[in-house]
């Protein structure tokens, strides 16, 4: 049974995204990016950013959603009690160079000073480590692990009727491992620019066991492990509990609904983050009405 490294894990889940590529057409939400590297002593901060240019109609409900998820992602970084790192933009919402620039800033800022408190209390226990030689306790110091955030948000896939984004980001704050969190794929009515946060409807969960099984033994045997209906719940932490829906609200792609579940939501982190695609004749019974009139399923 492997365990998944950061770029596995990352990799996995972009490119089961991404699988069908962005499907453009003639209304395509026009979109800016902006990317950047920064660096500290004790820590690394990357960004990619993609927002709709336009701050108007749709397309700007869109943009203002997007600049909450950023502000929700970044201005919370490592805070355990979920406490805000630091106040939330309240400039030019045009401005896009000045929004990420801003959460730049305050996020490198906020990942620094985190980074250098736990380096210096680390440090201070090696240094009075009395069963560690000085070059032993030189070496730990110059090995001494280095904070991450790796923050992504950008356009995955588009319709005439919706657009889906990726927010997955991978942090790393001198633990065991890093992770990936973020909130997940989330898609968008172009007409509105409301936030479709309601696919599945609530009492489809135990209709819809066979499919989410079917979709769980895939995803195993896809990472070379043999799995089948009757054995997957020994690679789960659900016991006799049904399998529930992601966190993540599911997502459409070409094929059908994709299902992401994170890291420990229903399996070991050495399992990855299990996910699949139910297509979209198989799921449709258990859609909202407002999904099948977004996904033209009526």
């Amino acid at each position: 049974m492997r365990l998944f490294s950061k770029y596995a894990i990352v990799a996995a889940v972009a490119c089961l995204l991404a699988l069908p590529g962005c499907n453009s057409s003639n209304k395509a939400i026009k979109t800016v990016t902006f990317t950047s590297d920064d660096s500290s002593e004790y820590a690394d901060l990357s960004i990619n950013v993609e927002l709709p240019a336009s701050n108007k109609g749709a397309a700007g409900a869109i943009r203002r959603s997007l600049i909450d998820i950023m502000d929700g992602q970044l201005a919370f970084i490592g805070s355990y009690e979920g406490e805000r790192l630091f106040p939330a933009y309240d400039g030019d919402l045009d401005d896009t160079d000045a929004i990420v620039e801003y959460y730049r800033i305050k996020a490198m800022d906020a990942l620094d000073s985190s980074a250098s408190e736990f380096y210096e209390e680390r440090a201070g226990y090696i240094m009075e480590d009395e069963d560690m030689t000085e070059e032993q306790k030189k070496e730990a110091l110059e090995d001494f692990p280095r904070y991450e955030y790796d923050f992504n948000l950008e356009k995955q896939y588009e319709t005439a009727r919706y657009v889906v984004f990726n927010s997955t980001d991978y942090i790393f704050l001198g633990g065991a491992h890093g992770g990936v969190i973020g909130q997940g794929s989330p898609t968008f009515d172009k007409k509105s620019g409301n936030r479709i946060e309601k696919f599945l409807r609530k009492d489809a969960l135990e209709d819809m066991q066979s499919l989410l099984t079917a979709g769980l033994v895939q995803y195993f045997n896809d990472n070379d492990d043999t799995v089948n209906a009757g054995n997957v719940r020994d690679y789960l932490f659900l016991e006799d509990e049904s399998i529930p829906f992601p966190v993540w609200t599911p997502h459409p792609t070409e094929e059908g609904l994709c299902f992401v579940y994170q890291q420990y939501e229903i399996a070991a982190y050495a399992m990855g983050m299990p996910s699949f695609t139910i297509p979209y004749d198989a799921v449709k019974p258990y859609l909202t009405p407002e999904a099948l009139d977004l996904l033209g399923l009526k």
